[in-house]
């Protein structure tokens, strides 16, 4: 039953002088004119009469509604299509204070658009949401998204595993991830399709999410199968803030943003963190650089430039035998084999530009280029294939350019207003990548599987349609995705004993054609009336390039999505419910552990999830979210192994002004949250269950001023419990006898974990 509201912040705020017509702009009927200095306050969502294309739902571009606030805050007008600026509760003055001085000079603003929702999943996370627990990782971010479970198996510097309506991600494969309009997930990976990588995020510069969960929307790409998570980016307090942080087990962490004006989406930021980690083998080090720039030049052109670096180093501890465990011979958190870690590092660089209004459309332009490298060694079996280790090296090098292009606008048909939204792009991914078995005697390679250069092209073109009738509106859509691969096999060009009978030289073409449709319908009148969907969409995911022959036609894996639901959206309080309901032809899942592909033809998921978030008091936010999925092969009638069935979150907040003298008297704050996380028990191969996993985070915070402290406690319960659980046969022990009885294997979640913050605001 969740919120489905807060603007995406980055992708709305903008700071303006001059005044401009809410009526000459064509500005949608619901939303926001606020004094910057006021807090987010739940906003509702748009009446069916008032649909129109949320043109500022991307990071950086001006929104469609920028108007010059009021001298004085005012209280909101009816939600009314005569109606075009809705103020927030927030940003009415308090009995208790003064009215603020009347001036005829300009004043600086902050516009909040609602990103209008087509599906009764859709939400935003504002980042009143994501202060409300302890999150210190882009990951912990990713936990706030309702029925998202992320798992970490192997060290601090590895793309997650993620969990998502049924799917099994693994580390992005059903998941579209994308931050201030770059796409993180990568193609053709050598570890997992659809890598997503989002340790390089620098959680305190994250706005908002926009959460789209199924793939009920044109703009949804490739990897959009359980849905698509999109961070918005910006820095809500201008100056300087400096965080330095010290925790257990070595953890620092320093973090420095600068926000040099009234615009939030303009900012720097860098951290840099290090860690022994709680067990052998878990040490790391990383450094991220985050950049982003909006100006507005001339009349109505609007540039946008995003740029950032990151880097880490990290060892990896590998699995424990439950077995091992059991006897004695393991505890419960020590490393399987030695020389299991990586390296990582990403290079980024967006430029866009909106260009001036025609009429009642906009468009926006952006380029992109991506840099990033992986080597990772991990080894899961031991020495179970061979006595001188299964270990893994794994590298893999890409190279990224893109180029997007949107057009969003109202016309009219059949004497209706028509919100259209059409959308062009590219991609070309350049990858080298590597896989060799190394010795765990001395960590020198004794064999070669992989040495491929692929080049992957992706070309796409969408639209979409909204119309409304009365209290229904109908959506119409679709997609078309044009997919080129050459595949260089310099292995098999080397050593024919490693030919696979698919050439050493090969290419391929396909393509994948998209439907999108959705109904909604109002019960009532108003912003916070209650609304009911039903939406159907078509997913894919492209293939993994080497496993294609020459002249075939690229596969893509077809996924056919439905989605029945009722949300309602209001000032305090948003609810959602929805049925949900996927069909996938020809799946397939990737065991990682060993490093197999297991197909399984047709696949069936379908759960529920419920969501609300609410704001009943001043200062008080509570986001709760739960989602039962059920997943299995249709042909055998058997439970898909690994997906979650049962995820369930909580996350509440509080935060209120002191007057204790003791304190310093006026002007210091008081801040307390938690987080609360339930897994249900997941499906293991031959018939095993994992275990359930409950965890509790707690954080407690003062503020005076410019200085603040931040006491952060993560597992503050101190919960034994396994991050990830997999079942299948290894051998540890080169001296004993070999072995393939499975055995169930897990990798150790974190202990208690407490660290103390000061952070300085200039």
């Amino acid at each position: 039953m969740p919120v489905f509201f807060v603007t995406a912040l980055s992708a709305s705020v903008l700071a303006v002088s001059p005044a401009v017509s809410a009526q000459a702009e064509g500005v949608p009927p619901h939303s926001e004119a606020v004094p910057r200095a006021e807090e987010p306050s739940a906003i509702s969502g748009p009446t069916p009469e008032a649909r129109e294309p949320d043109a500022a739902r991307d990071t950086g571009s001006t929104p469609d509604n920028v108007v010059q606030a009021p001298a004085e805050p005012s209280k909101p007008p009816a939600a009314t299509e005569a109606a075009p600026v809705e103020a927030s509760s927030d940003a009415q003055a308090s009995p208790a204070e003064p009215p603020p001085t009347v001036t005829t000079e300009p004043r600086n603003t902050v516009v909040r658009g609602t990103r209008a929702t087509r599906s009764a999943s859709e939400v935003t996370l504002g980042r009143d949401i994501l202060d409300a627990a302890p999150r210190t990782t882009a990951v912990d971010l990713l936990r706030a998204v309702p029925g998202l479970v992320a798992s970490q198996h192997s060290g601090e510097g590895k793309a997650h595993q993620l969990f998502l309506r049924g799917f099994d991600a693994l580390h992005g494969q059903d998941v579209e991830l994308d931050v201030g309009g770059l796409p993180v997930n990568e193609v053709s990976h050598i570890h997992a399709l659809g890598y997503a990588d989002t340790n390089f995020v620098i959680p305190e510069v994250v706005q908002s999410i926009d959460v789209t969960e199924g793939s009920y929307r044109a703009s949804q790409g490739d990897f959009a199968v359980a849905g698509t998570v999109r961070m918005n980016l910006g820095v809500a307090e201008p100056g300087v803030h400096l965080a330095g942080t010290l925790g257990q087990y070595g953890q620092r962490r320093l973090v420095a943003t600068v926000r040099p004006g009234d615009d939030e989406s303009t900012f720097a930021a860098v951290e840099l963190g290090e860690g022994k980690g709680y067990g052998a083998q878990r040490g790391y080090g990383r450094a991220a650089l985050l950049a982003q720039a909006t100006s507005k030049v001339g009349d109505g052109l609007t540039v946008r430039a995003l740029g950032g670096s990151y880097v880490t180093r990290f060892d990896s501890p590998g699995v424990v035998r439950e077995d091992d465990l059991l006897a004695g011979r393991a505890t419960f958190f020590s490393p399987s084999t030695g020389r299991q870690g990586g390296t990582v590092s990403r290079h980024q660089l967006l430029l866009g530009v909106e260009l001036p209004r025609t009429g009642k459309g906009r468009t926006k332009l952006e380029v992109f280029g991506i840099r990033s490298d992986l080597r990772l060694r991990n080894n899961f079996t031991g020495y179970r294939v061979d006595v001188r280790g299964d270990g893994l090296e794994q590298t893999n090098d890409v190279s990224t350019v893109g180029a997007r292009a949107e057009h969003r606008r109202s016309v009219t048909a059949f004497d209706r207003p028509v919100a259209m939204e059409l959308g062009l792009g590219a991609r070309r991914d350049g990858v080298e990548q590597t896989q060799r078995h190394y010795r765990e005697s001395d960590g020198t390679f004794y064999s070669d599987d992989i040495d491929a250069r692929i080049t992957q092209t992706d070309v796409w073109g969408w639209a979409e349609a909204s119309m409304p009738l009365g209290r229904w509106a109908l959506r119409l859509g679709g997609r078309v995705d044009a997919l080129g691969v050459e595949v260089f096999d310099a292995l098999a060009f080397s050593d024919p004993r490693f030919y696979d009978g698919r050439g050493y030289a090969r290419s391929a073409f396909g393509m994948h054609l998209g439907a999108k449709a959705g109904v909604e319908y109002a019960l009532s009148d108003g912003a916070d009336a209650w609304r009911l969907f039903a939406s159907y969409g078509d997913g894919f995911r492209s293939p993994q390039a080497r496993s294609l022959s020459e002249g075939e036609r690229a596969p893509f894996v077809s996924i056919r999505g439905a989605e029945l639901g009722a949300r309602r959206d209001g000032e305090r309080w948003a609810v959602q419910l929805s049925l949900f309901g996927s069909q996938v032809d020809n799946d397939f899942f990737f065991d990682h552990a060993v490093g197999s592909t297991v197909y399984t033809g047709e696949t069936l998921r379908s759960g529920v999830t419920a969501a609300l978030q609410a704001r009943p008091l001043p200062g008080l936010v509570a986001a709760l979210s739960a989602t039962v999925a059920h997943a299995y092969v249709t042909d055998t009638d058997t439970l898909l192994p690994y997906f979650a069935p049962l995820v369930a979150r909580a996350d509440v907040g509080w935060e209120r002004p002191l007057e204790w003298a003791w304190l310093g008297g006026p002007g210091t704050t008081f801040s307390v949250g938690t987080g609360l996380t339930f897994l249900g028990p997941r499906p293991l191969p031959f018939d095993e269950r994992s275990n359930t996993v409950f965890l509790a985070d707690a954080y407690l915070g003062v503020r005076r001023g410019e200085v603040g402290v931040r006491l952060d406690v993560r597992n503050a319960l101190d919960a034994r419990w396994r991050d990830g659980e997999f079942v299948y046969s290894s051998r540890f022990d080169p001296a004993s006898a070999a072995s393939l009885v499975p055995a169930r294997h897990f990798t150790a979640g974190s202990p208690r974990l407490a660290s103390l913050t000061l952070e300085v605001h200039l």
